[in-house]
């Protein structure tokens, strides 16, 4: 699901009225709509030289207000204005009016005026608790798709530092309130009732039922307990504050291990801190083994150029590739970039429809303007004649690099399309969230517009969203995986798969062929697939046998990305736990692990196979140096 590696954006929200201090009045957004990306002028101001390194944190506030007192809920009228998809649309704010009068009857028959301290919630910082738990969840795709639907992007609340599982501890402090007023007589007694309180579930209260009242059901509400409930509200907090660890998916359980005897040591590695938002991915130079890409939530990319023997020393020089008119310009953020196979060109692709090539010292060269959605993977040929890339709307293209042009859009997907990857340069497969894997052929001589007679190979055994293809690396078998939580291999002229790996529990995120076999750097050893899951595990397939080779289970968190070193002798693997694994593929065993701040977003290996990136979600950048 390549979709977790771009950002997110806010979506129409229904009016909701209670009388009750515990909810408020959200505000009734009218549809949004965005219009199609325009290209940037291409300029040498894009690029900007950076020596030094900084730490960097993103934070942030929402912007539709929405005032609540106790006697009177209003919610503001909302307009949109503005365009399609990646576009600039801004939601016109109005402010909700409060009343602050609450006049209650007191003893003795006086009267006084209570002051509740005014609260605000904003339509954006709903939909931000609401991205935030999907991805929390797992369901990344699902995230992704809200967010850009509710331009949350264009929101400045997405930066605002939000502890995990947020919106359960809100929902869980707004129930406590309600199964408190529900069990509170006029007197401000405790009347007793051991009955479930649920989310969703009608509440009929035992002491009434059991005194022979009927009383209407409730909905709302948590689990009582058998002490005060005082008491029993302290040990929901506390249950809500363990609740992040809750949330998380399953852990397979593994034998217990010493990650200290395999962590590498300080003087290691470099943290490269220049960007200010998350970075999404990276990619290590094919030919210039010291010069790695980096993409981010910024509106930036950079390339670093990592001088010395050791990468700890501490300094390293980048240039800033700008997407935007300004750092962190919304709609603008990098979600993927490769390297072309001479290594002299970036190609970069950003959340407003927009890929750019620039050279390997950071000057633009081409902007390419045909997509309307977000790009979420891009592939260089391997001859670096023809670029491709696959984006939201639903359409995958075909540049030519020689002319900086499109040379062939493809329609043949009624849904984003995820990934997407060359098998020669005259054929490519992708997938899409439509369930489909597509294999193509360019038809040097067609027209810009494909036809039906493009499509080589449908594949539709996927029961869900196709998140990855790959192709071996003889372009005879074809591997994608699901969020059916199967990985499929696919040989070519056969419409059914010639494996289908079915062992993991849950999404299966990516897929990576080693670099071995028949038109690989190691044709002698064994090809092998390994699949990364939000099971936690990563799997090693052989495909000569069907079987699953080795199941390397030590992460603890979903894992994002995975990738093998040049060698094939290792397999490197980073979770949203922030933990980097390095495992010895023919033992299974782990050789090497790194633990930093934030989730992983991709791990790479440079050619020499002497260091190892991985981006995260705090902004940074990690590069080991695997021989120390």
């Amino acid at each position: 699901m390549n979709l977790a590696k771009a950002p997110p954006p806010s979506m129409s929200n229904g009016t909701s009225n209670n009388d009750h201090l515990s909810t408020s009045s959200l505000p009734s957004n009218s549809p949004q709509q965005q219009s199609a990306a325009n290209s940037s002028s291409a300029s040498n101001s894009a690029m900007e030289v950076d020596t030094s390194l900084g730490a960097t944190s993103a934070n942030g506030v929402g912007d539709v207000n929405v005032t609540v007192s106790r006697d009177q809920n209003t919610s503001p009228n909302n307009s949109g204005e503005g365009g399609g998809k990646g576009g600039k649309g801004r939601k016109k704010r109005e402010k909700g009016k409060k009343n602050k009068n609450d006049n209650q009857e007191r003893e003795g028959g006086e009267d006084r005026d209570q002051h509740i301290p005014p609260m605000a919630i904003t339509s954006d910082e709903v939909n931000f608790l609401v991205y935030r738990y999907l991805q929390e969840s797992g369901f990344v795709h699902s995230s992704f798709t809200f967010a850009y639907e509710s331009l949350l992007t264009k929101s400045s609340c997405v930066n605002t530092p939000l502890p995990p599982g947020a919106l359960i501890t809100f929902l869980q402090k707004g129930l406590q309130y309600l199964a408190i007023e529900e069990h509170l007589t006029a007197d401000g007694t405790e009347r007793r009732c051991d009955a479930d309180f649920g989310l969703l579930s009608p509440h009929t209260c035992e002491a009434l039922a059991g005194g022979g009242q009927g009383g209407l059901p409730n909905m709302g509400g948590v689990d009582s307990s058998r002490n005060s409930l005082l008491q029993d509200s302290m040990m929901e907090e506390a249950e809500a504050e363990a609740l992040p660890t809750a949330m998380a998916p399953a852990v397979n359980q593994a034998p217990p291990v010493d990650d200290e005897a395999t962590e590498v040591p300080v003087g290691s590695f470099l943290t490269l801190a220049r960007h200010t938002s998350e970075v999404f991915m990276c990619s290590w130079n094919p030919v210039y083994t010291n010069l790695i890409a980096t993409g981010s939530g910024d509106a930036t990319a950079r390339i670093w150029t990592m001088d010395g023997t050791l990468a700890a020393h501490g300094f390293s020089k980048s240039v800033t590739l700008k997407h935007g008119e300004y750092l962190g310009d919304k709609n603008k953020d990098v979600t993927t970039l490769e390297w072309s196979p001479d290594g002299k060109f970036l190609a970069t692709g950003s959340y407003d429809g927009v890929a750019r090539v620039w050279d390997h010292s950071g000057k633009i060269i081409f902007t390419l303007t045909q997509h309307k959605g977000p790009i979420f993977s891009l592939k260089w040929s391997k001859s670096g004649l023809y670029l491709l890339s696959g984006s939201y709307d639903k359409t995958t293209i075909v540049w030519d690099m020689k002319a900086g042009a499109l040379k062939r859009q493809f329609h043949h997907h009624t849904a984003p399309a995820l990934d997407v990857d060359w098998k020669s340069d005259d054929t490519f497969a992708s997938c899409s969230t439509d369930k489909s894997v597509v294999v193509c052929k360019v038809d040097p001589t067609g027209t810009e517009e494909d036809t039906s007679t493009s499509v080589v190979e449908r594949y539709s055994g996927h029961t869900d969203e196709v998140n990855a293809v790959k192709w071996s690396p003889d372009g005879s078998l074809l591997a994608s995986c699901s969020d059916d939580g199967t990985a499929k291999v696919w040989c070519p002229g056969k419409p059914l798969p010639l494996h289908d790996f079915t062992l993991h529990t849950k999404e299966i995120y990516t897929l990576k062929w080693s670099p071995t076999g028949p038109g690989s750097a190691n044709p002698g050893k064994t090809l092998l697939l390994a699949t990364a899951s939000f099971d936690n595990d990563v799997r090693l397939w052989s495909t000569s046998t069907g079987t699953c080779v080795h199941v390397l289970s030590r992460h603890t968190q979903p894992v994002y990305s995975i990738s093998f070193s040049p060698s094939s002798s290792y397999l490197a693997s980073g979770s949203l736990a922030g933990k980097l694994y390095v495992w010895n593929v023919e033992e299974g065993k782990v050789e090497r692990s790194h633990s930093g701040k934030g989730d992983i977003f991709e791990v790479t290996w440079n050619g020499e196979e002497n260091r190892l990136a991985a981006c995260y979600s705090s902004n940074v950048i990690s590069v080991v140096d695997f021989r120390n």
